[in-house]
């Protein structure tokens, strides 16, 4: 039998199938739908050839589901070839295909075959006069910024706007796309900004959200003063002014003659008696970036300002705007304090990870104390402090008792410290140079047959090298705080000599015969 009386015969066999026994079009796109769900996407595709195979002709719908999940993979390649068959087959397009299309490019991490497309796509629709959506827009930026073309994404947002689409939506992505861009995006987040009250549209949570991010994470780049943010309109011009407070949000943006001893203090400014004429002339050419180290909220009105401007605006804080806020406050207990105060005030209910990262920050300045004090806090709110909650309390303890106690209140509670926790505290102690306090955790490791790190062997070894230089040569040290230190490194060496031995017979028991 031949290829064309082979093909004759299917075709004859596929007729005389009765009509109750054939695959009707929606059987094959919940066929296609569940190999999707089940994260097949290959067997989705060979729907098509058994569609092939059974003389059926698949519908778009059938296309829109397979370019849809291929596009959340970034499969680009996959998605055009798609796009193309769908093409050849005549079959109508729906925006929402475009819209996976161009998400395709966005989740990729091939730059240079996601541009080429975009342009493409960007131009099949020009040539077309095919009209585009918000959602299009939307997924044009944040495919843009997701590849690092921040300028091309502000431009499809004018390109939006000039034909009035302007949404919620597009205004976060055109955040994203400013946070994208480490050195500048402070810069760009700030014309944004001001765009939106020229425009006269009102932040919602997302936006603050996503200021303070930019704040936390981006610089101003070269912005100085007497800059305007947005060319075509006078009032962004940055102005230094005597006001009490800097607030480059407001309008028109504001820098204080209060930052000058910042500046001074970053060699900026030299001159103490300037007049104001002579200061702004001097701060044209100065870096606001160093101002941004000091504090990165005193630039934006501080936290009260911040927490005003969104009770004026009606957007009420979560979690995550504490959480930001509580990262970029100044790094004292007066300033965490504020918060606390404004959040119980506000009756709002902070998560164990707002009290962690509290917990944290004093720890890293070594107030130990305070730290240990976010515990009660905690406690007032009714949760239980988990490993986070310890590997960050850990980072504060310095003397040889606060390890100890760390390591009880865990043991009372029932976690087992990880070797994260350990390295903190031997870290600690090795820095300090508490010999108890490193004899301590060497017994307790062995203690618990905890399987030692290659971190905490590390440490131990620089530290043992460390000891060795300090007993030859004397240094800053005297006669006998030398002979206490050639003492405790004697004690030292031959414990950590003992511990390694036993260290490696419990791994190898762990590990048992070969």
């Amino acid at each position: 039998m031949d290829e064309a009386e082979q093909e004759e015969e299917k075709i004859a066999d596929y007729i005389n199938i009765p009509k109750w026994q054939r695959y009707t079009s929606d059987e094959y796109c919940q066929l296609i739908k569940s190999h999707i769900i089940n994260k097949d996407l290959q067997l989705a595709l060979n729907v098509l050839d058994l569609m092939k195979e059974n003389r059926e002709k698949p519908t778009s719908y059938m296309y829109k589901l397979l370019i849809s999940a291929y596009a959340k993979q970034g499969d680009v390649k996959q998605c055009f070839t798609l796009f193309r068959k769908m093409k050849q087959r005549g079959l109508f397009t729906s925006p929402s295909i475009y819209t996976s299309l161009i998400n395709a490019c966005s989740e990729t991490t091939d730059t240079e075959k996601a541009l080429q497309c975009l342009t493409y796509i960007r131009e099949y629709l020009y040539e077309r006069k095919i009209e585009l959506n918000k959602l299009h827009y939307t997924t044009l930026i944040k495919a843009y910024s997701r590849h690092k073309q921040i300028l091309t994404a502000f431009e499809i947002a004018d390109e939006a706007k000039d034909k009035g689409i302007c949404t919620p939506g597009i205004i976060a992505v055109l955040f994203h796309a400013a946070i994208s861009d480490k050195e500048n995006g402070l810069k760009l987040t700030l014309m944004l900004w001001h765009k939106m009250r020229a425009t006269k549209i009102k932040p919602n949570i997302l936006h603050y959200n996503l200021l303070l991010r930019a704040i936390r994470e981006t610089k101003l780049g070269d912005l100085k003063v007497n800059d305007i943010l947005i060319p075509e309109l006078k009032e962004t011009q940055v102005q230094l002014s005597e006001v009490t407070r800097p607030d480059l949000l407001s309008s028109p943006p504001v820098l204080s003659t209060s930052l000058i001893p910042i500046l001074r203090k970053n060699k900026s400014i030299i001159s103490n008696d300037s007049n104001l004429d002579d200061v702004v002339e001097e701060t044209q050419f100065q870096n606001l970036n160093d101002i941004l180290c000091e504090n990165r909220l005193i630039l934006f009105g501080g936290i009260e300002q911040i927490l005003k401007q969104m009770k004026d605006n009606g957007v009420e804080p979560n979690i995550k705007t504490y959480t930001l806020l509580l990262d970029l406050l100044p790094s004292t207990n007066e300033a965490e304090k504020y918060l606390l105060k404004y959040i119980e005030g506000n009756h709002f209910q902070p998560d164990l990870i707002f009290f962690n990262i509290l917990i944290k920050r004093r720890s890293q300045r070594k107030r130990y104390e305070d730290a240990k004090a976010v515990l009660n806090l905690i406690q007032m709110h009714h949760f239980t402090p988990n490993i986070y909650t310890f590997e960050a309390l850990a980072l504060g303890c310095i003397r040889h008792k606060d390890g100890i106690e760390l390591l009880q209140q865990m043991e009372t509670i029932g976690y087992a410290p990880d070797n994260t926790i350990l390295e903190k505290l031997l870290f600690n102690a090795c820095y300090h140079k508490h010999f108890n306090y490193i004899l301590y955790l060497m017994d307790y490791v062995l203690k618990h047959r905890i399987k030692s790190t290659a971190k905490i062997l590390a440490m131990l070894e620089k530290f043992d090298g460390l000891l060795l230089e300090w007993t030859t040569d004397g240094g800053e040290y005297n006669y006998r705080k030398m002979n206490a230190i050639r003492k405790d490194y004697n004690k030292f060496k031959i414990k950590f000599e003992n511990w390694k031995e036993k260290l490696q017979k419990y791994e190898t028991m762990i590990k048992g015969p070969k």
